[in-house]
């Protein structure tokens, strides 16, 4: 059995789109949409959204694209960046987010969460650079055929890679295994995808970098190592502090990597 089932629907038209989402919500409910921002920070983590909401210069930007509390900026008019949280975890969740964000005008897409370690030299709160990610998820099939692997935008990429290299944390490249079924990591695949070089496993990155190839942004991701899948049995250090210490650097690195020229990184003319 083909998937998706409907054979070639990535390139029919689809019925809903969120341009029409977005034009709905201007005509029916008066809404004005969103300011004009450098680039908008994806992240999957409750908590750690939460305390960048708390902290100094965040302040909460009112929008029926992403619910209630779920987007906060940092900054105005020209260098202004903003962050995305509360909408849960995994492939659709994320890939409506860019949808209807990118619908709504935002050009550059960065997604920073955490990620399991498959290979056995990283360690928990290392930093890892996407640089393509394994289509095991369902929601990017809907959007690209053929290929097994997504590509995140190469000049944003290296940008971010760039402002993460600058902290004292190891930082890794490389690609991700994106399931959106993390029950179903099996002993095998785990192994399988270690033996081919895959650094990590997530649920998102496959999915949000086919969706931005789709629309046409700019899509970079990175992660920190919250747990291993290196070894014998798994690993979990969600609570270690180096893993929100880990998340704060990619942060901070995804603000400068979007608030940099998008002409000088060659994000969008790299497509």
């Amino acid at each position: 059995m083909a998937f998706p089932q409907y054979s070639g629907k990535q390139e029919l038209t689809p019925y809903l789109s969120p341009d029409k989402w977005v034009a709905y919500l201007r005509e029916a409910h008066g809404w004005e949409g969103i300011p004009q921002m450098r680039g908008v920070i994806l992240t999957f983590s409750t908590g750690f959204f939460d305390r960048v909401a708390a902290s100094p210069g965040w302040h909460e930007l009112e929008s029926p694209l992403t619910g209630r509390h779920g987007f906060y900026v940092l900054g105005e008019d020209a260098n202004a960046v903003g962050i995305v949280g509360r909408f849960g975890i995994g492939a659709p969740a994320a890939a409506n987010r860019l949808e209807d964000l990118s619908a709504a005008g935002v050009r550059r897409f960065i997604a920073i969460g955490l990620a399991g370690a498959l290979q056995p030299e990283m360690g928990i709160g290392d930093l890892v650079v996407c640089t393509e990610a394994v289509r095991d998820d369902g929601v990017s099939h809907h959007y690209l055929p053929g290929a097994a692997r997504a590509l995140p935008s190469p000049g944003l990429t290296d940008q971010l890679a760039g402002e993460l290299a600058r902290s004292e944390r190891p930082l890794h490249r490389g690609p991700t295994w994106t399931i959106d079924a993390p029950y179903r990591e099996t002993v095998e695949e785990i192994r399988h995808y270690r033996d081919l070089g895959v650094l990590t496993v997530e649920m998102e990155a496959a999915a949000l970098a086919a969706v931005a190839e789709v629309r046409g942004v700019d899509f970079a991701a990175a992660f920190t190592m919250s747990d291993s899948l290196a070894g014998d049995s798994w690993s979990p250090h969600f609570a270690d502090p180096v893993v929100d210490s880990g998340l704060a650097l990619l942060l901070q690195a995804a603000v400068l990597a979007l608030r940099a020229d998008p002409t000088q990184d060659g994000s969008l003319k790299a497509r």
